[in-house]
C-alpha cells in the first residue's frame, strides 16, 4: 500500500544469493530470516534495532549499527543526517516514514523512542505527509483480509525462533480484530498443518488490537497453551488469551515465551 502512496514500484524479492553478491542487511541479523546463501555472500554492513542473534560470519570487518529504537528506518534516516549535503527524496523518507509508523504503532509501541518520534517528524516535512492520517491509512490496509488464505494470513508477519525448541510466533496488527477472530477455526487447522508442515514444536499467533493496544493469543496445542498462561500470567477464555497492553513481539511477546520455553 505504502508503495504506491508514494509512487515507488515494489522492489523484486531476493529468494536466493550468489558468492560474491555484497550485501547490506537491514532490520535483522538471525540468519533464518535471510535468504539462502547468505553464507556464501559478501555482508559489507548490518543496520538493525533487534537483538543480537549470532550465527552469520564474514571474512572481512564490516560496518554494524545497532541501536534501541523503536524502528531501523530511524536508524537509518539518523545514518543518513550525519552527512548534510545528502538531500532525501520525497518518497524515501515517505518510506522511512512508514516504516516507523509500522513499527512503533504510530508511537503506542512500547519499543516506541523520542528518537522515533523527531525522526517521524522530521520525514513527515520533507514527504508532505500528515503523521496521523498515512497511520490510518497503513492500519486499514493491514486490516484488510479480503482475499487472504488462511496460511498467508498466518505467516504475513511472522518469525521462527529458537526457544528451547523451534517456535513460530506470528502476529496480525487490526483496527477490528474480530474479523481475524470470525476464522478462529480456520486458522487452528492452518496452525496445526504449519506445526506438523514445519517440525514445529510450538507457534502463537497474536492479533493485536491496534486501536486498543491489547492483543489476543491463539496456541496451537494445548501444552502451548499452558506454556502462555503461564508465561503471561492468564488463562485462556475460549481458544483466546487476551492479554491488555502487549503489542510488541520484540519486547513483550518474545521475552515472556522465552523466560518460559527456554
Amino acid at each position: 500500500m505504502c508503495w504506491s502512496i508514494f509512487g515507488v514500484d515494489v522492489p523484486d524479492t531476493i529468494l536466493e544469493l550468489e558468492e560474491g553478491d555484497e550485501v547490506v542487511i537491514l532490520d535483522t541479523n538471525n540468519p533464518e530470516e535471510l535468504p539462502k546463501g547468505i553464507d556464501k555472500a559478501d555482508i559489507v554492513e548490518i543496520i538493525d534495532h533487534h537483538k543480537l542473534v549470532g550465527g552469520l560470519s564474514t571474512e572481512s570487518p564490516l560496518s554494524v549499527t545497532m541501536r534501541p529504537l523503536g524502528s531501523t528506518s530511524t536508524i537509518v534516516w539518523q545514518l543518513i543526517d550525519e552527512y548534510e549535503e545528502v538531500e532525501v527524496p520525497a518518497d524515501m523518507a515517505g518510506l522511512m516514514l512508514a516504516g516507523i509508523l509500522s513499527d512503533t504503532l504510530n508511537f503506542t509501541s512500547p519499543t516506541t523512542t523520542e528518537d522515533d518520534k523527531e525522526a517521524a517528524a522530521e520525514l513527515a516535512e520533507i514527504a508532505g505527509k500528515d503523521i496521523n492520517s498515512l497511520a490510518d491509512k497503513m492500519f486499514a490496509a493491514k486490516s484488510d483480509l479480503s482475499g487472504m488464505d488462511t496460511a498467508a494470513i498466518l505467516t504475513m508477519d511472522s518469525k521462527v525462533f529458537d526457544l528451547g525448541g523451534k517456535v513460530r510466533v506470528s502476529v496480525l496488527e487490526t483496527t477490528d480484530p474480530q474479523v481475524a477472530k470470525d476464522m478462529t477455526d480456520d486458522l487452528k487447522t492452518g496452525m496445526e498443518k504449519m506445526t506438523a508442515d514445519e517440525g514445529l514444536d510450538h507457534m502463537f499467533f497474536f492479533i493485536v488490537d491496534i486501536l486498543n493496544s491489547e492483543a489476543f493469543l491463539l496456541a496451537s496445542s494445548d501444552e502451548a497453551r499452558a506454556a502462555a498462561e503461564k508465561a503471561f500470567e492468564g488463562t485462556f477464555e475460549g481458544d483466546y488469551l487476551r492479554l491488555p497492553g502487549v503489542v510488541s513481539r520484540k519486547k513483550q511477546m518474545i521475552p515472556a515465551l522465552e523466560g518460559v520455553l527456554k
